[in-house]
């Protein structure tokens, strides 16, 4: 299928989706599909033209000439890493959760803040970043930004969530040290969110090519 056909799709997707959850107004529901339609066509050629393709290339030919490649191999490493870390951190918090309600709600962000902060060290010292972080497209960023606002908002309510359960006189430590486990492992994926789409924007952005 043509690349302008699929961002133009995707930018039809985006513009209901923004009218929807954020603006809440049934009339720009109504002319959002066409709106965001049509931008994405008109992004489409632009970047095509730039790239002197013909307007009926492939998503893979123009990814190809852009430079765009796989995130798959930055992204495994960085799951590893996160879910390594997030087990670490709920062994070390472990022997806090009998130890007073308090505490373990104060160490519970403070456990996600190092799961993120050691995820994206870990992917800021690969050797190879620029094998790892080739050009991203409209469907990479898109993709970023909704994993990044969709593990967000799961976050949001397993923190409520855990914290409701450690203030609860009927939950047992055994409980408690589930939703320890549990609330750390939903900290891993926006820490690989984060790690692969932030380190990579930020390489392309400051980073200067060595000669």
């Amino acid at each position: 299928m043509p690349y302008a056909i699929l961002v133009s799709a995707l930018g039809a997707i985006v513009s209901t989706a923004i009218a929807m959850f954020v603006l809440h107004f049934w009339p720009a529901i109504k002319i959002a599909p066409a709106v965001g339609a049509i931008l994405g066509v008109v992004w489409a050629v632009t970047m095509v033209r730039i790239r002197g393709l013909s307007l009926r290339c492939t998503l893979e030919e123009y990814r190809a000439i852009a430079g765009v490649r796989s995130l798959q191999e930055i992204s495994t490493f960085c799951s590893n890493t996160a879910l390594k870390a997030a087990l670490v951190v709920s062994i070390i918090e472990l022997p806090i959760v009998p130890f007073g309600k308090t505490a373990a709600l104060l160490m519970l962000p403070a456990g996600w803040v190092f799961i993120i902060a050691w995820t994206v060290y870990r992917a800021w010292k690969i050797n190879d970043q620029a094998s790892l972080n080739g050009g991203l497209d409209v469907f990479q960023i898109s993709g970023g930004v909704a994993l990044l606002m969709m593990f967000g908002v799961f976050l949001h309510v397993a923190l409520g969530a855990t914290q409701a359960g450690m203030l609860d006189a009927n939950f047992s430590d055994l409980d408690r040290i589930k939703g320890l486990f549990i609330s750390n492992a939903c900290a891993a994926p926006v820490a690989i969110v984060v790690a692969v789409f932030g380190l990579n924007i930020f390489y392309r952005s400051f980073a200067r090519p060595t000669k």
